[in-house]
C-alpha cells in the first residue's frame, strides 16, 4: 500500500489508533491502520444488491448479456470482456455512492486477468486502485492492488428464448421434393451444400424434417430470402413466397406476419434418363434441339444441362442444351423421367471409334490412349467430350456373345477394356405410360438407341461392388422365440429408435445441433436416403471435376452471405449507437490511466 498526502515535515504526530508515529495526514493513522479500515478489496467486490458481482452468460450460444436485450460473443479473458467485466462493478462507476464508506473517489489505474479454470464458472481480475480517503483538501490518496472475483450466471439471450419458445419465428422456408421414384439425390446434393458453409446456417433458428424435404425457421425475412437463394444457387427450383396476418394492432400501426417461403425442387437429378416432349415447344418450354428427343442429366447447378441419349455424329455442341428451372416448371408435363440411375447396368467396352468432324480428331480415327494422349485426364488439349460409336456388351454376359452399338459423347473418356454404366433399353421392361410416351413424344426423325452410356466407372468401384452383389449378413443372424407382443413391441421400438438415430444424423451432417421430425418416412425412406448420401459422398470423391465444381457452387454462396452479412451488421452498428452514447460516460476505461 502507497500512502501519499501532504508535503513531508519535521512534525511527527502518533497514529490516532496504534500510536506509530507518522506524518501528519487528514485522517491521523498510519498505513496498517488505513488498508484495515478502507478495505478496498470488501468495497470493489460488492454487486449491485450487495451480494457477488455477477455476470451473465447465455446457456446454448455463449454470449455474454449487455444490455437487458443486447448480448454479445467474447473470448476468454479478451480485452472486450475485460471491460464488459469492469462496467459490472458498481464501485467503478461514476454514479456509485461510495462517500458513505469515507472514499472521495476512485480511480482504476490498471486492470489484468488472473488465470481460472474455463468449467469454474468464475472470472477473476487484478486490479490497481487509487482512492482518495477523506475530504479534500486534507484527503489521503491510497492505492493498493485489489483481486476481485465474478461469478458466471446462466441465462437465455433473447434470440435462444425465442428459438425455445414454439411459433415465435417470424419466416420459414420449405424445402420440398416429389419424385415418382422416391429419390432423394437433389435434397442430399443440398444438405451436403448447407453442412460446407457455416454462414449460411447460422440464422436457423429450428429445423424439422418431413416426409419430402425440410422446413427451416427463421427469426427474420431478409435470413430466409438470402437462405432460399442460396439454395437455389445449388440446385434448380421454383420459389413461391406467401405470408399470413397473425395479429396487428390497429392504434400502433403494427402487425405480427408469419412469412413462408416455397422452394420446390426440380425432380430431375444427375444421369437420369428423360423423355422431352416434343409438344413441349407449344408452350413455350422447349428445350432447343433436344425437344422430341432422349436425354440424359448431365449436370446440375443452378440449371440443368441436357446431354442427347442418342446424338447424331455431326458436331458435340449440338448435343448438349441447358433447360432453366422457369422452362421446366411451365412444362412440367413434358419432361417425364424414362430410367433413374438404379436402373443403370455395366457394360464391357469392345470398341470406340471418334467421329469424323471434331475439330480435335482431324487425323485420327482410331482410339488409342498411347503416346496421342486422345483419352482425357483433366488435361486442357483434349476436350472432355467427344461424339463417338461404340460398342459395347453387358459385363454379366462372360462370352460377350451379345453386343451392342450406340452413339455416345463419351468419346474422350472411354477405351477399350474400360467399364462403363448404362441404360439397357433392350432388356428393359417399361409401364404402359412410358411405353405410350415413347410413340407420341419423340419426333419421326429419332431412332431409339438400344443402349445409353452413362457414365465411366473408375477402377476398384462398382464394379467390384456388382461381384460381390448378393454377400449379405445372414449368416449373423439369430432367431429368438419370442412371444407375438413382446415381438411386435420390440419390432415398434427398434423402428422409434433407428428413425430417431437417422434424423438425428441427418441434424449432425448439416451442422445442426438438433431437430423434430413431423412425421411421414419409414424404414424404406431412411435406407434410401442412406443410400443415396452414400452414393453422392461416392461420387464427390472418385470424380474431382464434380467436387471442384460443386466446391465453387459453395464457395459462391458464401461470398454472397458474407455481403449481406456487411449490410446487416451496419445496420445493427447503427442501432446500437445510442446505446454505446449512453454508456460511454461510465466506462471505467475511460479513467485508466498510463503507467
Amino acid at each position: 500500500m502507497e500512502i501519499t498526502g501532504q508535503a513531508r515535515t519535521a512534525i511527527e504526530i502518533p497514529c490516532c489508533l496504534c500510536g506509530v508515529l507518522i506524518l501528519p495526514n487528514s485522517a491521523n493513522q498510519c498505513g496498517a491502520c488505513l488498508a484495515q479500515q478502507f478495505d478496498l478489496k470488501s468495497i470493489l467486490s460488492k454487486g449491485p444488491q450487495g451480494g457477488d458481482l455477477i455476470i451473465h452468460q447465455c446457456r446454448r450460444c455463449r454470449r455474454y448479456q449487455h444490455t437487458e436485450s443486447y448480448f454479445q460473443e467474447h473470448e476468454p479473458e479478451s480485452a472486450s470482456l475485460l471491460a464488459l467485466c469492469l462496467k459490472n462493478v458498481p464501485a467503478l462507476s461514476s454514479s456509485n455512492s461510495y462517500r458513505s464508506n469515507g472514499l472521495s473517489s476512485v480511480t482504476l489505474l490498471d486492470a489484468s486477468w488472473i488465470w481460472t479454470e474455463p468449467h469454474s464458472m468464475r472470472l477473476k481480475l487484478r486490479l490497481t486502485i487509487r482512492a482518495d480517503v477523506g475530504e479534500s483538501p486534507r484527503c489521503v490518496t491510497v492505492q493498493q492492488r485489489v483481486p476481485i472475483e465474478f461469478h458466471v450466471h446462466w441465462g437465455q439471450c433473447k434470440d435462444c428464448k425465442r428459438e425455445y419458445t414454439n411459433r415465435t419465428w417470424q419466416a420459414v422456408v420449405q424445402l420440398r421434393l416429389k419424385r415418382a421414384d422416391g429419390g432423394k439425390k437433389g435434397l442430399v446434393m443440398l444438405e451436403t451444400a448447407i453442412a460446407r458453409n457455416n454462414d449460411i446456417r447460422k440464422h436457423v433458428v429450428g429445423m424439422e424434417t418431413s416426409r419430402n424435404g425440410f422446413d427451416f425457421y427463421f427469426m427474420h425475412l431478409m435470413h430466409a430470402a438470402s437462405f432460399s437463394r442460396f439454395l437455389g444457387s445449388v440446385y434448380p427450383m421454383k420459389t413461391k413466397s406467401t405470408q399470413k396476418l397473425v395479429s396487428e394492432d390497429i392504434r400502433n400501426n403494427s402487425a405480427n406476419i408469419k412469412h413462408t417461403t416455397l422452394c420446390e425442387i426440380v425432380p430431375l437429378s444427375r444421369n437420369d434418363l428423360v423423355i422431352c416432349d416434343k409438344h413441349a415447344a407449344q408452350d413455350g418450354a422447349s428445350v432447343g434441339r433436344l425437344t422430341g428427343r432422349l436425354a440424359l442429366v448431365n449436370k446440375v447447378s443452378s440449371t440443368l444441362q441436357l446431354v442427347d441419349a442418342a446424338p447424331a455424329r455431326t458436331n458435340i455442341h449440338e448435343a448438349f442444351a441447358d433447360l432453366h428451372a422457369e422452362r421446366y416448371w411451365k412444362g412440367e408435363k413434358y419432361y417425364r423421367i424414362m430410367m433413374s440411375p438404379r436402373r443403370l447396368v455395366h457394360f464391357v467396352v469392345l470398341d470406340v471409334e471418334l467421329c469424323v468432324g471434331n475439330s480435335y480428331n482431324d487425323n485420327k480415327s482410331n482410339h488409342s490412349d498411347g503416346d496421342g494422349l486422345t483419352l482425357y485426364h483433366g488435361q486442357s488439349v483434349v476436350e472432355k467430350y467427344a461424339l463417338a460409336d461404340i460398342m459395347v456388351a453387358r459385363a454379366s454376359d462372360a462370352s460377350y456373345e451379345e453386343t451392342f452399338h450406340c452413339t455416345s459423347h463419351l468419346g474422350n473418356l472411354l477405351d477399350i477394356g474400360d467399364i462403363v454404366l448404362g441404360y439397357d433399353l433392350v432388356s428393359s421392361v417399361l409401364t404402359g405410360a412410358d411405353e405410350w410416351s415413347m410413340n407420341n413424344s419423340f419426333n419421326s426423325s429419332f431412332q431409339m438407341p438400344d443402349v445409353v452410356l452413362v457414365k465411366k466407372v473408375k477402377s476398384g468401384g462398382a464394379m467390384e461392388e456388382a461381384v460381390k452383389g448378393g454377400d449379405g449378413d445372414d449368416g449373423d443372424k439369430k432367431s429368438k422365440v419370442k412371444s407375438s407382443g413382446s415381438k411386435k413391441k420390440e419390432r415398434r421400438r427398434k423402428r422409434e429408435k433407428k428413425k430417431q438415430k437417422n434424423i438425428d444424423k441427418t441434424f449432425a451432417r448439416m451442422g445442426f445441433s438438433g431437430g423434430k421430425s413431423s412425421g411421414g418416412g419409414g424404414d424404406n425412406d431412411d435406407n434410401l436416403w442412406e443410400e443415396e448420401r452414400r452414393a453422392f459422398e461416392q461420387d464427390l470423391e472418385k470424380d474431382i471435376e464434380l467436387a471442384a465444381e460443386f466446391q465453387s457452387i459453395v464457395e459462391k454462396g458464401k461470398l454472397d452471405m458474407e455481403r449481406e452479412d456487411i449490410i446487416e451488421e451496419q445496420e445493427i452498428e447503427e442501432g446500437k449507437n445510442d446505446e454505446n452514447d449512453a454508456t460511454s460516460a461510465e466506462d471505467p476505461f475511460n479513467n485508466l490511466s498510463s503507467k
